[in-house]
């Protein structure tokens, strides 16, 4: 909540902003640790990762999509009863599409939900009246600015996908090993890690560490990261259940998430198991809506579930366990050590509450911004400096995105008047832009804001390629679909003098396209990424593996086209005297 005070169902939970909380994270820090007794191990990892759970597997398979190895080290089993994100956005989806894994993950999706569904609001589960529908968004609309859909699909079925296939993208998940010490230098970072049953240290040595060790990130206060924002939101229960509840649901079961709302009870449902479990969020139950730890009993729990749900006695459904977490709003001001070597990404950098489903999706971003980068620094395509716009790029819109998620709290949890400003989804998921950083801006204009709308796009330095469908032979391909490992030139018009300027560069690596009615092997028969991206005679886009726009190439005149790209490469990749 807002201003940390309890409320009754229709008392109002204050006003937008919310002031900010201070919330200190209470967990240990990584201290002294003499490790000079520990024998280094031979073999030297490119990256390690703290954390191997979704932010931190995504870390290791984007790494290895851009051919660099990695290990990551966690503390924990790879399942666990917490319930997590159950939902892929449209931009996680994109990612996943560009690893070859989003079929994959649809198919998963696809065993337990609907994956047009998006969520409801309603009084009951079962009989209650449907109040609002959220999270839809016009399927003509996502149709045109993106190849992908939003995937329900829960962690205990995202995860193994995951893990199942680390293996391919050369990355190495370890479980059961807590990472105790590290240290950075110059050249590298060496790292200690100690294994849960045995006690036995192990060390190694690394380039860079990715610390994707959670919101009490002993990393972020070793780097003395500051991490601030509203704080504390909500102290939330949730109840995992058993019992087959699709007949009672009936068209309700295909909802990722149903929020529920009236006077005995607030809180959400999420189905799990193909309908045999469930998990109940608790925000709200009577008067109450602080849940501290070991502050419910089972049978409060059992009373709380029967209220959400409206299921008569005889539904046998039984509550297997109760979890307590805290919704928190922060976000990290840096995202990289002072010494350069060290990042963190996913909830050590940004915390949200779950409305929205922003969060993991958020982390993935991070893994997708930092993955490509760190794979040409290491290939010696690009200087260290390009590591820089890390936080340069993501902690704006991280930013951005942890105040939308809270938003949708106070809007949908603690119904404040007036209401949050949102902006719409699609621009939350797919409209994020990076104003400053590794890109560079022409003819002295600047697009300056954190965000724009997808489906009008400007096609500027800083902001998302625009996905249009294109035909490859006999078939259609996104225009996403054509950025992958290198750089990305593409013009809209036959004989274009950038095309040949590309085909001249040494490094890095640069795939060139034209797109246009008569182009080939693929062809935009209509001239409609002309027309998305605003392209005039001459004109082209560079695009980065991570599908967003470097620079506008456009017409020159006295000086050769090779030059000005040679010049913008080394700008963005090489050594540079001025900041971008």
């Amino acid at each position: 909540m807002s201003n940390g005070e309890t409320t009754t169902p229709h008392e109002h939970a204050g006003s937008w902003p919310p002031k900010p909380l201070n919330n200190d994270a209470k967990d240990v820090q990584f201290g002294d640790f003499d490790h000079a007794d520990v024998p280094l191990e031979a073999e030297e990892w490119p990256v390690i990762i703290i954390g191997s759970s979704m932010v931190g597997m995504m870390t290791g398979l984007l790494l290895g999509y851009h051919g660099i190895k990695s290990i990551s080290f966690d503390r924990h089993p790879p399942s666990d009863t917490h319930p997590r994100a159950a939902g892929l956005n449209y931009r996680t989806s994109e990612i996943l599409r560009q690893l070859g894994l989003e079929q994959l993950a649809r198919d998963q999706s696809a065993k337990e939900f609907d994956i047009d569904a998006g969520m409801l609001l309603v009084e009951k589960l079962v009989g209650g009246k449907t109040l609002a529908h959220l999270q839809e968004n016009d399927p003509k609309e996502v149709a045109d600015v993106t190849p992908c859909t939003w995937l329900w699909i829960t962690q205990a079925m995202f995860e193994p996908l995951l893990r199942a296939n680390g293996p391919k993208f050369g990355c190495t998940q370890v479980y059961g090993k807590l990472v105790v010490h590290y240290e950075e230098y110059k050249d590298g970072v060496i790292v200690v890690v100690q294994d849960n049953k045995s006690k036995e240290f192990k060390k190694y040595r690394s380039k860079y560490l990715v610390a994707c060790d959670g919101n009490r990130s002993s990393t972020r206060r070793k780097e003395d990261i500051r991490f601030d924002g509203v704080g504390t939101l909500r102290n939330s229960l949730s109840i995992r259940v058993a019992g087959n509840l699709i007949p009672y649901l009936g068209t309700r079961s295909v909802y990722g998430v149903i929020y529920v709302n009236n006077p005995e009870v607030n809180g959400g449902f999420r189905l799990e198991n193909q309908g045999q479990d469930g998990i109940a969020m608790i925000n709200r139950a009577g008067g109450r809506t602080d849940f501290p730890e070991g502050s419910v009993t089972l049978e409060q729990a059992r009373q709380y579930v029967q209220s959400l749900s409206g299921l008569p006695d005889d539904a046998h459904l039984e509550v297997k366990s109760i979890s307590y977490w805290t919704m928190t709003s922060n976000v990290a001001d840096r995202l990289q050590s002072h010494g350069g070597r060290v990042f963190i990404a996913g909830d050590a950098g940004h915390t949200m509450p779950p409305t929205g489903g922003l969060g993991g999706n958020t982390g993935i971003g991070d893994a997708h911004n930092l993955a490509w980068k760190l794979a040409f620094v290491l290939k010696g395509q690009a200087h260290p400096t390009l590591l820089d716009t890390y936080t340069v790029e993501r902690q704006p819109v991280n930013a951005f995105t942890v105040e939308q998620a809270t938003a949708r709290f106070y809007n949908r949890i603690d119904h404040v008047q007036p209401p949050a400003s949102e902006e719409a989804n699609l621009t939350v998921e797919l409209g994020y832009a990076y104003p400053k950083g590794a890109v560079i801006h022409g003819g002295g204009t600047q697009f300056g804001r954190a965000f724009e709308n997808p489906s009008s796009p400007s096609a500027s330095a800083g902001t998302r390629f625009p996905h249009v469908f294109v035909k490859h032979g006999d078939k259609f391909v996104s225009t996403l679909d054509l950025v992958k490992q290198n750089l990305v030139i593409v013009a809209t018009e036959p004989g274009s003098p950038w095309i040949q300027a590309a085909q001249a560069v040494t490094a890095p690596n640069i795939d060139a396209y034209e797109l246009h009615e008569s182009s080939s092997p693929i062809r935009d028969s209509e001239g409609i990424l002309r027309q998305k991206c605003k392209l005039a005679s001459g004109d082209a886009l560079l695009v980065r593996p991570d599908g967003f726009i470097v620079w506008r190439a456009e017409t020159r005149r006295g000086r050769s086209h090779l030059d000005a790209l040679n010049d913008t490469l080394s700008r963005i990749f090489g050594s540079r005297d001025a900041p971008l």
